[in-house]
């Protein structure tokens, strides 16, 4: 992850990224949605964990994702995590 990688940076690469695998409309989902409450499927997770892994140079596990309720609370996760490839 490079030093200029904001939580908004992070937010907006999740909010593309998940509206296609929910069929939702990006106007519909924001920091405050619920993970759990978008449909999800593991097998969205495991896909979306590599995207993040490419995109932001930082090793995640897919079950990261289900242990934060909110786009908004995976995404600081994901800023905070320090775990570089």
């Amino acid at each position: 992850m490079t030093t200029t990688t904001t939580l908004s940076d992070i937010q907006d690469f999740l909010l593309e990224r998940i509206a296609k695998f929910t069929n939702t409309e990006v106007s519909q989902l924001g920091p405050e949605s619920v993970l759990v409450d978008l449909g999800l499927q593991s097998t969205d997770a495991v896909i979306l964990s590599g995207q993040v892994e490419d995109e932001f140079q930082t090793d995640i596990s897919p079950s990261m994702i289900f242990e934060h309720e909110t786009l908004g609370s995976f995404a600081q996760a994901i800023l905070n995590n320090n775990s570089p490839q």
